[in-house]
């Protein structure tokens, strides 16, 4: 049995046009008018006044001659500015495109080129970097910045026409173009449309490891916005109709501050970031903050972790995603009921489908494979994406039948549990973050001291897997760790520069002269 098959969606009970995204503030507006939907960092907005600014924002777009499908991307830091922007251009047909704010200039670049955006929405801490990617775009795409200036967007969506747009857009209309990193090296946009999104946010509403959840719930974010997993937790919250804290800083004394001050009950963080906030609670000598749920995802947590977890926190449970951008969010779950510590090997898991979701494992020929036979992870879904934007080979490689290849290596249980193998993608998990090897590797290989490269995840105690450069060296040079990282620094964001440096006379490659990433992989990692 290699399949874990759910209910269809089509008959989750009170899934109907009310519950699409589109109208999440709206909802929350006629529930909860004056309670807080958003608190970030440099401001808060009301349910009332998250449903104005969504309506002026619609209205601005359709003034200004938008198009529906037209792209409006968004680069910043998170924001209570940036989900107007979302919900508007949902009611105004327009697909909102958010950028990964650490990127470097020549990566923010190419998304707003690659996206045809017509308007670049910028935060403060990104201003250089958007105006020199919007120069570079030239007239085709107009910039607009989200507090200081001419036509600010805070100015548009609090002082702007507040009336119904007279256009919405339809369920199976793109949403949100989310833009991930590329087996090619250049960052791939998923289009996920309306019902996608709102479809997946439902089921986990709907789900019964879901019950214990209440109106009175604080769900605390620090995730980033333009990930799939950080929007998605924001739009579990206002979903529900919830206060959510937002931040841009992950700090654990900043998370922990927040925690206390607003009495959050449900966040979520990667293993990486729960293991520093533990630290910072067992180095202050303070109670921790009365949190309910501590979900997390991008990689399991090792049972000593867990333990450690359920002591410092007493009663608080822990959940677990597995997912991708691809199919909007989550795919399976790992409830808290079902982290139990007399089970360490189902605790390497990631779960179970979640309902409405469909999973096989296959071998290279797609042929599907009995439970326990490793293989590559397919899933099927109403909230698998439409396609990859203007990329309709790398769309028919994905997609097939209905299914989508994730490009993970898994077996799945006799009882549907899910476990990961390897990524058959060699993409590298670091904080969190997802970071491709042929992304750092091209950008190596521009150094004028580097023959050829091979970049790889190796095990970390603190971000989960470090990136690792092996380099082979052009004959007489060589170079240190911190000459390549601020060599590359000006084309790469932050997060996939390599924080270890292997140097070898020769790299392992095939007869035909391929080089052998896995062997790679398994000498950086030892014995």
């Amino acid at each position: 049995m290699t399949s874990s098959t759910s209910r269809s969606t089509q008959f989750i009970p009170g899934f109907d046009a009310m519950c699409f995204v589109g109208d999440y503030p709206s909802r929350g507006a006629k529930r909860f008018p004056m309670r807080p939907a958003i608190v970030a960092d440099g401001g808060a907005l009301t349910y009332a006044e998250l449903e104005a600014a969504s309506e002026r924002f619609a209205a601005y777009l359709i003034a200004q001659g938008f198009a529906p499908g037209t792209r409006i991307a968004y680069l910043g830091k998170n924001s209570e500015l940036m989900f107007p922007v979302l919900f508007g251009c949902i009611r105004a047909g327009c697909v909102l495109v958010p950028i990964n704010w650490r990127y470097a200039l020549p990566e923010v670049a190419y998304v707003v080129a690659d996206a045809e955006a017509a308007l670049l929405i910028y935060g403060p801490e990104v201003a250089v970097i958007a105006q020199e990617a919007g120069a570079q775009a030239g007239p085709v795409v107009r910039l607009m910045p989200t507090i200081e200036g001419a036509g600010a967007l805070r100015d548009v969506l609090m002082t702007g026409p507040a009336a119904r747009p007279a256009r919405s857009a339809q369920p199976d209309d793109c949403a949100l173009q989310l833009y991930t990193s590329g087996t090619t090296g250049k960052p791939k946009g998923v289009m996920l449309s309306h019902r996608a999104i709102s479809i997946a946010r439902w089921v986990e509403m709907d789900a019964p490891d879901w019950a214990d959840w209440t109106d009175a719930d604080i769900v605390l974010s620090a995730m980033p916005n333009f990930h799939a997993g950080g929007l998605s937790w924001m739009l579990i919250g206002l979903l529900r109709a919830l206060t959510c804290i937002l931040t841009a800083d992950p700090t654990p004394a900043n998370l922990l501050a927040l925690s206390r001050k607003f009495n959050t009950t449900r966040t979520f963080m990667v293993p990486s970031i729960i293991r520093m906030v533990l630290d910072a609670v067992e180095a202050s000598g303070e109670p921790p903050p009365p949190i309910k749920t501590i979900y997390y995802g991008a990689a399991p947590m090792d049972v000593a972790l867990i333990e450690r977890c359920m002591k410092v926190f007493g009663e608080c449970g822990l959940g677990q995603f597995y997912g991708m951008t691809e199919a909007a969010g989550s795919v399976t779950f790992l409830a808290p009921r079902e982290h139990d510590v007399t089970q360490p090997e189902r605790l390497r898991s990631v779960g179970r489908a979640l309902p409405g979701y469909e999973i096989q494992v296959r071998d290279a020929d797609g042929r599907r494979l009995a439970a326990g036979e490793h293989g590559e992870l397919w899933v099927r879904s109403p909230t698998v994406m439409q396609g990859y934007w203007k990329l309709p080979q790398a769309t028919a490689d994905a997609l097939i039948d209905g299914w989508y290849r994730t490009g993970d290596g898994a077996y799945i249980d006799g009882d549907g549990y899910v476990f990961m193998t390897d990524r058959i993608r060699d993409m590298i998990i670091t904080g969190g973050e997802n970071v491709y090897p042929i992304e750092v590797e091209q950008v190596l290989r521009l150094h004028s001291a580097v023959q050829d490269v091979v970049a790889v995840g190796v095990p970390d105690d603190k971000w989960g897997e470090a990136i690792c450069a092996v380099i082979e060296w052009r004959p007489g040079k060589t170079a240190t760790l911190e000459e390549l990282r601020d060599f590359a620094r000006a084309h790469i964001a932050a997060y996939k520069l390599p924080r270890l440096l292997k140097s070898t006379t020769l790299l392992p490659r095939t007869a035909t002269g391929k080089l052998q990433r896995a062997e790679v992989r398994k000498q950086s990692r030892g014995p």
